[in-house]
């Protein structure tokens, strides 16, 4: 024991630090015993009788005060509950296995006694008994000593689920008592001993309710009263206060008595809770505890160990007169003789039944540990302190290091488990029977009047003489030797003489008691049943005149499985023609004179022989043998599934003289061979005379390899029997076999031949060379296993397959026999087999290819002789040898296919001709060109390699080739975007035309003059500069064209330069002199043209005269900038961005509006300057007032942030002094000026919210969006002027709601979802988004559902839709889904039907027969994912058994019709019947099962065995209740356990 802990409640560890430290724990249906050690080790007992068997042991976790730990069976005694100080409650099942553990509020590892528990209490759970979806059996109420009162739903496998939890506020409690017929809730409160406390002994009261607040407080205590100050917690305080530590409820529920910690005891009347007695301990004997034993019994005990047992009446007087008793006088009373230790536990879990565990041993160290806590303290302190001293001190000298401990006390104790039940007369008289005490049980009847003696007497003889033949006989002899006996009984004891005569053979006497209560034929039916055919033939030797008229009800008796040899005699016989009916002898004896000698002196009792022969049960007409033989054999063939059985019937029925039964043989004889071979379950003799001789050869193909060869002979034999059993005038019997036996043999010889091999040396008859072809040719097997297979077989003329089969194997190319055969008939079939063996090479040397190149030639020359040339193939080898990634470092592969010396004198003939080796390098070098996709693709380079390549054998060629590389690389290096095979084949005039135009590809003329000549374009300079010129004219780039023209004015008589001037002449620009211009148009211009070349000449001439020497230069050549351009005069250098600078082609402007344009337009020249300096064009704007006043549009610049800057400034121009305002921010002054300006509207904040008011205004399409997007926003300001936009636009304000509620939604803005509520809350979304409910529900869908990530945020997503839609149905099943499934994920379970079933896979049958129906509503995932797990769970794996057929029945849409197809989709037949009988059997037992699904799997399982006869089974003759040899009803499915082989 460790040291006392000082702080917790005197009270309490008065109470609890006294008791035994092993607890105790008894179920409620007493049959099994719980015990906890001290150490934490649980022991479970299992009672039996007045034994105890120890069924298990287990290791609990280790507790740090275990004294102050509970232990208790719930009420269902199915599961026990065991508390920790921590506190938390380990479940485990009534065998000791743990199941799970509830934690408590505020357990914080440590023990702290206010969170202790200080009672546990579980009632059964009503709601799991009237729904079926309630899984937990029992509700759990736990209760804290400092008044925290929790409730839990508990069970074995579903575990718990927390109900609720609250505070009772009546200060530190002690024990609870739930009464669910009262919804009334005690509780023990801790008090002052007083006479007028109120409530009494601190009993409070509550009311339990369904809802919050779930407890309300009828009578309680007050705080103020149950305080006893700080002085009540010291361990040596005087104050002292006290509580009802247990409370123990009446079997009728009237009554509640308890003891206080102090002594008293109280004894309550409910549910009014008034005082019927109370007793107030002073001193004397202390009770302890108190609990009902019966209705009206109470049991006290004392701290003395004294046990008092008294009826309630008599309670307060044998009270009292404990009182005044001292310890010695008790023990000299006679009477006294319940007394135990002075620790003990006890226990009343049912009625008349009590429990002690004793402890016997040092009980100082209890009563120190529980009175004198601060003495035991104290010494322990003050040992460890010492020990620990020495330990250190001894450890400074030098000693060896010691780990300090805690001094501990140690004590030893013995316990005692009593057990002391109350027992009535009856019960006491029958345990002594079943003992077999006879001795007591006679000594009880001769006392007690109400005990029969004839009952002891009856027992005892049949327990010691019952089994004796001998007494048995020598009791009928008696009874015949008495002359006083009625005929009546002289006839039963003959029949029981005559059943003792058959039985004594057998020596079995419980087969004799049996028998000789029913009739002669019953026995014999009986013995028929359980196959004792020796006993049967007795009793029918014995008896043949009353047995003859029932032949056929005998034999029908016989079990199917029982060998019809051993009962033949019974059968009848044609001797000479003549039909015999027994063959057996009759044996008359004296029981049969006797009773023929009674029937003929008493007429009268002749109904009462016949009762004891036949019973009841008539004469049965003439018996057809040959009728009874055809209905015995599907019998036979149904219930045990032994054919062979059912053949040696017939064979002996046949021996018998019963000839007309051969022709049944013929048909029975291969059903047992085909049985035997297949060991066919479903199979019976009217399916298999049905069948095709396709199904035989199908069922024959799913046989083992071994089992075929085993077989062989008789498979054939079965397959010959049925080709030639079909009827049909117009088959070819042996075609139809060979047919036959070649799907058969295809099937089975994929691989490998053996079973062919087996087949032909058994039948070479019908194995023939075309099966074997048809065989070879279906094989899939290749290279060694094909060329085995063929070794085995006689294939001469297939010699060519394996010549070429071995050449293949040896390069390691593997190809089926049909392939090699059929090559050898057509050229492509040659020419795919050369393919394949030339790309399967794997040459990494010359002489590899050298070896490869020789085989495939050889092949060529030889076997492909009359198919394929050489040249085809050697062109083959050189196709593989250019794809071979080495042959840019190996250029000398090529030499061994291809000829590369023109001056070669003689051709090899294992080589390519010098043209048609040219012919494949250029062809190589057009594939590669044709599949490359852009510049720098390595097909390229290998193209360029191949086109030199082929220069020795074909130079011109080979430089075309060459060249048109160099033009596609030419192309692709100025940017065109074309592939290179669509750049070889377009028009080379608009090919160069377009490269030039694409970017600032004019600025190079060089290349596009190279450019020009790669293409073979006729005048290349003249064109391609011309081209150049007018892609610099189409961009004003006066600078280039100037640049052009001057080489272009030398060319004549070149359309494009006649074009090009032609177009300068209509530009408004003048780039150069236009004299020149004029000249070269004239040279360049057509015959056709001239005229109209001069009339361009004069136009261009007149334009130039009106112009003058001052130009006008159009505003709209001037684009707007974009861009703040610093000044670099004005801006610092870490603001100036030179990148922004003016670019060339404005400084061109900027210089021609200089020197030639009007300088008064300042709106022209703003625009101008903005480019190069926005400080100027600023400047030059706020020279002139604004433009557009009534807008304040600003046109200069289309850059926000200067427009507002200018409209700042001139906002406060005339309100702050130049000199201040020029030191201002462009920041400030922007923000200042809004919000000084009273008139700005929600249109002027758009640009604060980075919009562009221009094309807001003058673009609709832009303006709805920007709207709506102003919505999506936290910012009230942003979405009230959104609102306010819509309303002036006409804009549905809806869109703007919608459009908030899905920014809000997406977890990409993050916003919290308090935020989101208080805003939906704020804005009121809701109430305008359901006023169109379609239109909502899909913006859900489409636009919110996408983004959502967590579960949480799409729980939250479905309750914004309306009860009608599936979302909100199927909500609450997701959300318990989640709860109990952690990893589930709630939107991959809306979205994705495979992840959807996965997570039905897992759930458990009973929860998932609720979950189908609300899954079943998710759109297309719901019916899909459903459908997989109907698929899955119909066979379960491993891991998760097969579900019940109800459950199967809900995932297929409760439609019978696609449950059944499943069934029969999924299952070979076989299984299809056994499953459906099994499910037929589990329906019945299944509550709330539709009626139609019972009776449609019914209908479908009969369907099913409609093929098998199944005859009646006998009737017993008279009702006896004779079972059947088949006992349980599994037994007479022999047909589905039938035995293979």
């Amino acid at each position: 024991m460790r040291t006392p802990n000082l702080l917790i409640p005197v009270q309490i560890a008065n109470y609890v630090e006294s008791l035994p430290i092993c607890k105790l724990a008894v179920s409620p249906k007493c049959d099994r015993v719980a015990v906890m050690s001290y150490s934490r080790q649980l022991d479970i007992y299992q009672m039996s009788g007045e034994i105890l068997e120890h069924e298990s042991s287990v290791q609990v976790l280790e507790e740090m005060s275990p004294e102050y730990c509970l232990l208790q069976f719930s009420s269902s005694s199915t599961l026990l509950l065991s508390s920790r100080s921590t506190p938390h409650i380990d479940v485990f099942d009534n065998m000791g296995a743990y199941c799970y553990d509830i934690p408590l509020e505020a357990h914080d590892g440590i023990f702290d006694v206010n969170t202790a528990i200080c009672g546990i209490q579980t009632v059964q759970n009503n709601s799991s008994a009237s729904s079926s979806n309630d899984k937990f059996i029992e509700n759990l109420y736990v209760l804290q000593y400092s008044g925290v009162f929790s409730a839990f739903k508990i069970g074995r496998l579903s575990k718990y689920k927390k109900l609720w939890s609250v505070q009772l506020d009546i200060g530190q409690t002690g024990s609870f008592l739930v009464l669910p017929q009262y919804n009334l809730l005690l509780v023990s409160s801790h008090h002052k001993e007083s006479t007028s406390a109120s409530p009494p002994a601190g009993l409070c009261s509550f009311r339990m309710m369904d809802m919050d607040p779930y407890v309300e407080p009828i009578r309680i205590s007050s705080l103020d009263e149950l305080s006893g100050g700080f002085f009540s917690r010291l361990p040596f305080s005087t104050s002292f206060l006290s509580y009802l530590p247990r409370l123990s409820l009446s079997f009728d529920s009237r009554l509640l008595v308890s003891v206080a910690t102090s002594g008293s005891l109280y004894l309550f009347e409910i549910p009014s809770l008034s005082v019927k007695f109370s007793f107030h301990f002073i001193s004397g004997p202390r009770p302890v505890d108190a609990c009902f034993v019966d209705t009206d019994e109470i049991a006290v005990i004392y701290d003395n160990g004294y046990l008092l047992r008294c009826s309630v009446d008599d309670l307060e007087e044998r009270m009292y007169s404990m009182k005044v008793k001292s310890k010695k006088q008790i023990d000299e009373e006679p009477d006294h003789k319940d007394i135990y230790s002075e620790h003990t536990i006890m226990v009343s879990p049912a009625k008349r039944e009590i429990f002690l565990l004793t402890a016997d041993g040092d009980n100082s160290v209890l009563r120190e540990a529980a009175h004198k806590r601060v003495q035991l303290a104290g010494q322990l302190w003050f040992y460890t302190f010492w020990n620990s001293f020495k330990k250190l001190l001894g450890m400074a000298m030098g000693e060896p290091a010691e780990q300090l401990q805690m001094a501990t006390h140690m004590a030893k104790f013995e316990f005692a488990l009593i057990h002391s039940p109350t027992r009535t007369l009856q019960e006491l008289f029958n345990r002594t029977l079943v003992e077999h005490d006879y001795t007591r049980a006679r000594e009880l009847a001769e006392t007690y009047d109400t005990i029969d003696i004839d009952v002891v007497l009856k027992s005892e003889w049949i327990d010691n003489y019952s089994d004796d033949f001998e007494v048995h006989k020598a009791l009928i002899d008696l009874g015949l030797s008495l002359g006083e006996s009625s005929v009546t009984w002289q006839i039963r004891l003959l029949h029981h003489w005559r059943m003792l005569e058959v039985c004594r053979v057998i020596e079995d006497v419980d087969a004799y008691m049996v028998s000789r209560k029913g009739s002669c034929l019953d026995a014999a039916l009986t013995f028929a049943h359980n196959g004792d055919i020796h006993s049967l033939r007795r009793i029918i030797e014995s008896n043949l005149g009353v047995m003859k008229h029932h032949q056929k009800r005998i034999l029908s008796a016989i079990p199917t499985c029982i060998s019809p040899t051993k009962y033949e005699m019974l059968m009848p016989i044609i001797e000479h023609g003549e039909e015999k009916q027994w063959q057996l002898e009759e044996q008359t004896d004296e029981i049969c004179r006797r009773l023929n000698q009674i029937a003929i002196e008493h007429p009268d009792v002749e109904p009462l022989i016949r009762n004891i022969n036949v019973g009841n049960v008539e004469n049965e007409t003439e018996f057809d043998f040959v009728s009874w033989i055809r209905e015995t054999l599907p019998k036979i063939d149904f219930e045990c599934g032994l054919t062979d059985i059912c053949v040696n019937l017939l064979r002996i029925a046949i021996e018998r003289g019963y000839e007309e039964l051969i022709h049944d043989m013929g048909s029975w004889e291969p059903y047992a061979s085909f049985i035997r071979i297949c060991s066919s379950v479903s199979e019976s003799i009217t399916s298999f005379q049905d069948s095709t001789v396709k199904s035989f050869t199908d069922r024959f193909s799913r046989l083992a390899e071994s089992e075929l060869i085993e077989h062989a002979a008789d498979i054939v034999s079965l397959i010959q029997w049925k080709v030639e059993s079909t009827e049909s005038e117009e088959v070819n019997y042996e075609e139809c076999l060979r047919t036959a036996i070649t799907e058969l043999m295809k099937a089975k010889n994929e691989r490998t031949t053996k079973v062919l091999v087996a087949y032909r040396s058994k039948r070479p008859d019908v194995i023939d060379d075309h099966v074997i072809l048809e065989v070879l040719l279906n094989m899939t097997s290749t290279g060694a296993d094909l060329m085995k297979s063929l070794g085995d077989l006689p294939v001469d003329k297939y010699s060519n397959v394996t010549s070429s089969l071995g050449s293949l194997m040896s390069r390691g190319v593997k190809m089926t026999f049909k392939s090699i055969f059929e090559s050898m008939k057509e050229p492509d079939g040659a020419r795919r087999v050369l393919i394949k063996l030339s790309r399967s090479g794997n040459c990494s040397s010359v002489e590899d290819w050298t070896s490869l190149r020789d085989d495939i030639y050889d092949m060529a020359t030889g076997i492909y002789g009359d198919l394929i040339t050489t040249e085809e193939a050697l062109e083959l080898v050189a196709g593989e040898i250019l794809e071979d990634e080495r042959i840019g470092s190996h250029p000398e592969l090529m030499d061994l296919v291809l000829t590369m010396n023109p001056r070669e004198l003689h051709q090899n003939p294992k080589k390519l001709s010098i043209a048609k080796s040219a012919e494949v390098l250029l062809a190589k070098s057009d594939e590669l060109m044709s599949e490359a996709t852009q510049r720098n693709d390595p097909l390229l380079g290998k193209s360029r390699f191949f086109a030199v390549a082929a220069r020795p054998v074909s130079p011109k060629q080979s430089k075309e080739k060459l060249d048109w590389l160099d033009a596609i690389d030419a192309a692709l290096e100025l940017g065109c975007t074309m592939m290179p095979i669509a750049i070889k084949l377009s028009d080379h005039d608009s090919l160069l035309r377009d490269v030039v135009q694409l970017g600032s590809n004019y600025k190079q003329g060089k290349k596009i003059l190279s450019f020009a000549k790669q293409l073979n374009i006729d005048t290349p300079i003249a064109t391609a500069l011309s081209y150049c010129a007018l892609a610099a004219l189409n961009s004003n780039d006066a600078v280039y064209l100037s640049k052009y023209i001057g080489e272009v004015m030398k060319a004549k008589g070149v359309p494009v330069v006649h074009q090009l001037c032609m177009q300068i002449m209509s530009s408004p620009h003048v780039p150069t002199d236009m004299e020149d211009v004029y000249s070269c148009a004239i040279n360049n211009s057509s015959e056709d043209n001239l005229l109209k070349t001069m009339d361009a000449i004069a136009e261009s001439e007149k334009r130039l005269k009106e112009r003058r020497q001052v130009r006008q230069m159009p505003s709209e050549d001037i684009p707007i900038s974009e861009d703040v351009v610093g000044d670099p005069m004005y801006t610092p250098m870490r603001f100036y961005d030179a990148r922004k600078e003016i670019s060339g082609d404005m400084k061109q402007k900027l210089t021609f509006y200089e020197n030639y344009a009007k300088k008064e337009g300042i709106p022209l020249m703003k625009r101008i300057y903005a480019h190069q300096s926005s400080t100027l064009a600023l400047c030059l704007s706020l020279f002139e007032p604004v433009e557009d006043q009534e807008n304040m549009e600003i046109s200069w610049t289309n850059n926000n942030k200067l427009k507002r800057y200018e409209r700042g400034i001139r906002f406060f121009e005339n309100k702050i002094p130049l000199s201040e305002l020029v030191r201002v921010p462009a920041s400030s002054i922007i923000k200042e000026a809004n919000r000084g300006d009273s008139s700005i509207t929600a249109i002027d904040r758009i640009e604060d919210y980075g919009c562009d008011k221009s094309r807001f205004i003058g673009d609709a399409e832009y303006r709805t969006e920007t709207i709506i997007g102003l919505a999506g926003t936290e910012n009230e300001q942003i979405f009230a002027d959104a609102l306010e936009l819509a309303q002036k636009y006409g804009i549905d304000e809806w869109l703007l709601h919608m459009a908030s509620l899905e920014y809000l939604l997406d977890p990409a803005y993050n916003v919290s979802r308090n935020d989101v509520k208080q805003i939906m809350k704020t804005r009121k979304h809701l109430s305008t988004l359901r006023t169109k409910q379609d239109e909502f529900h899909s913006r859900l869908r489409t636009m919110v559902l996408p983004t959502l990530e967590t579960n949480e945020q799409f729980l939250s997503y479905t309750s914004l839709f309306s009860e009608q839609e599936p979302e909100k149905k199927v909500a609450e099943t997701i959300k318990e889904i989640v709860l109990k499934k952690k990893t589930a994920e709630a939107i991959k379970m809306w979205t994705d039907a495979k992840y959807l079933s996965s997570i039905l896979n897992s759930i458990p049958d009973g929860k998932l027969r609720s979950f189908v129906a609300p899954i079943l509503l998710i759109p297309k995932v719901g019916p899909k994912a459903c459908e997989l797990s109907a698929e899955f769970l119909l066979d379960g794996d491993e891991t998760r058994p097969p579900s019940n057929p109800f459950i199967i029945f809900l995932l297929t849409k409760s439609n019978s019709e696609e449950f059944l197809d499943l069934v029969s989709n999924k299952k070979s037949r076989d299984d299809e019947i056994a499953y459906l009988d099994r499910a037929v059997l589990l329906l019945e037992n299944t509550p709330k099962v539709p009626e139609s699904l019972k009776e449609a799997v019914r209908t479908r399982a009969e369907r099913m065995h409609r093929a098998t006869v199944t005859p009646e089974p006998a009737t017993p003759s008279n009702g006896s209740g004779f079972s059947s040899y088949f006992s349980n009803s599994e037994d007479n499915t022999g047909m589905m356990k039938r035995r293979k082989n």
